[in-house]
C-alpha cells in the first residue's frame, strides 16, 4: 500500500481521525474522549491500519487541529503528529479548528459565518469566515473576547460550542444572527477533509494555538502556596514540563 495521510482532531468534545491514500478516504472514526484524555487514539489508529492491511509506518503526512480548544487534547494530538513525523520521516501540518467548523455549513457566496467556541468563564473564541469560490476565508484573526462583544460582529450565521449559553444566545438573536443547531458544534469528516486542501506541510512540529492559559497555569500560584512552594519556581517547572 502507498503512503497514507492521517488527520487528527481532539480540540473539543470529539476524538476524530481519518486515514487517506492519494486523497481517497480509507477510514474515518469518531469517539468520545475518555477521562484520561486521548489515550485510545493511538490504539484505534493501529487497529484501523491492521484492518486495512497496512502498517502505521506508511503514515507519511499528519495534519492535526492546532486549536483553539481543549488544552490537553490539542497538545496530545500535536505530540502524536510529531511522533509519526519523526518515526516515519514524514511531514505535518496544522488545521485551524475554527475553519473546520466553518466548513460544517456551506454558506452561499459572500455569506459570513461566525464561529464561536467556548473559552473560559465569560469569554469565547471568535472568528468570522466568508465563503469565496466555495472556500471559507478568514476575515480576521481568532480572538478571545467577552460575551458582550459578540453583538458588534456582523454575520448571517453563527455556530460553535460557545453559543450554547442563554446569555450568548440572547445577545446573538438580538443581533439578528441565525444560530445553527448543536449538531454543527463538531467538525464533520468532510469539513476536516476540506481543510486539508489548504494546509502547509512542514517538518517542524505543530504549534498548539492557545488563546488562554490552561486551568493549571491560571491556578498555579494559589496551588503552589497551598503546598508551601514558591509560585515562581513552580511556574518555571511547569513551563519546563510543557516544553518537554
Amino acid at each position: 500500500m502507498d503512503e497514507l495521510t492521517l488527520i487528527l482532531n481532539a480540540a473539543e468534545k470529539r476524538l476524530q481521525f481519518i486515514l487517506l491514500q492519494d486523497e481517497i478516504l480509507l477510514h474515518a472514526e469518531e469517539s468520545e474522549p475518555q477521562k484520561n484524555g486521548t489515550d485510545p487514539l493511538l490504539s484505534h489508529i493501529n487497529h484501523a491500519c491492521r484492518q486495512l492491511g497496512t502498517h502505521p509506518n506508511r503514515i507519511k503526512k499528519i495534519a492535526a487541529t492546532a486549536g483553539p480548544g481543549n488544552f490537553m487534547g490539542i497538545r496530545l494530538t500535536a505530540a502524536i503528529a510529531g511522533a509519526f513525523c519523526r518515526a516515519n520521516n514524514g511531514m505535518q501540518a496544522s488545521i485551524n479548528y475554527m475553519q473546520a467548523l466553518a466548513y460544517n455549513y456551506f454558506a452561499k457566496e459572500k455569506e459570513i459565518i461566525h464561529i464561536v467556541t467556548a473559552g473560559t468563564r465569560e469569554l469565547v473564541h471568535s472568528q468570522c469566515f466568508q465563503y469565496i469560490n466555495g472556500m471559507a476565508q478568514a476575515l480576521q484573526e481568532i480572538r478571545l473576547i467577552p460575551f458582550e462583544q459578540l453583538s458588534g460582529i456582523p454575520c448571517e450565521f453563527c455556530c460553535g460550542s460557545g453559543i450554547r449559553t442563554e446569555k450568548v444566545q440572547e445577545i446573538l438573536k438580538n443581533h439578528g444572527c441565525a444560530l445553527l443547531p448543536s449538531s454543527f458544534d463538531s467538525p464533520s469528516i468532510n469539513s476536516l477533509l476540506q481543510c486539508l486542501k489548504t494546509v502547509q506541510w512542514q517538518k517542524e512540529d505543530i504549534t498548539p494555538l492557545y488563546l488562554k492559559e490552561c486551568d493549571a497555569v491560571q491556578n498555579l500560584p494559589h496551588i503552589a502556596e497551598l503546598q508551601g512552594r514558591n509560585p515562581e519556581e513552580s511556574r518555571q517547572e511547569l513551563e519546563r514540563l510543557l516544553k518537554a
